[in-house]
C-alpha cells in the first residue's frame, strides 16, 4: 500500500497538472487524463506534513546520476576559464563544469544520458576543440518546470 501511494506521488505530477497548498497538507492534481476514457477531472491526494516535508527535503538536494560529457580542455586555470566564457557564448543551453585535477583544470560540457548522446555532442565540438573526448562522469538531471 505505502509503495503505491509513493508511485503515485511521483508520477500523478508527471501526468498532469498539480499544485501543493502548505501547511493543509493537500495536493490537488487538476486536468487528468485517463488514456481509457475521454473523462477528465479533479483529483485532490491528503498527505501527512512529515510526507509533504520529505518531498520537500528530496527536490532541494541534488540527486546526480552515472551518464557522460565531453571533456574539452584540460591545463592552466586561466585558459580553462577563458574557453568555458568563450564556449558558453557560443552554446549557452549546453552546461560547462570546471573542476581541478591537481595540477591541472578541466572543462567539461553537458549533461548526458547515453554513451549515443554523448557522441552527437562529441562530433559538434570537434570541430572547434579537436582533441576533446567523452568520460563517464556523474552528470545532473535536467530541473522540471
Amino acid at each position: 500500500m505505502r509503495s503505491a501511494f509513493l508511485h503515485l506521488l511521483f508520477f500523478v505530477p508527471f501526468l498532469c497538472s498539480a499544485q501543493t497548498e502548505p501547511g493543509n497538507g493537500q495536493v490537488i492534481v487538476s486536468k487528468v487524463d485517463t488514456p481509457a476514457t475521454d473523462r477528465t477531472g479533479d483529483v485532490v491526494l491528503k498527505v501527512t506534513p512529515e510526507v509533504e516535508k520529505l518531498l520537500n527535503a528530496y527536490s532541494e538536494h541534488k540527486h546526480p546520476q552515472k551518464g557522460y560529457r565531453v571533456q574539452i580542455f584540460l591545463g592552466d586555470r586561466a585558459t580553462a576559464e577563458a574557453t568555458k566564457r568563450s564556449f558558453l557564448q557560443k552554446n549557452p543551453d549546453v552546461p560547462a563544469y570546471l573542476s581541478w585535477l591537481a595540477p591541472n583544470f578541466r572543462l567539461r560540457v553537458g549533461d548526458l544520458r547515453t554513451r549515443l548522446e554523448a557522441e552527437h555532442l562529441l562530433r559538434d565540438m570537434k570541430v572547434l576543440y579537436p582533441g576533446c573526448y567523452i568520460v563517464p562522469d556523474e552528470i545532473e538531471m535536467p530541473r522540471l518546470d
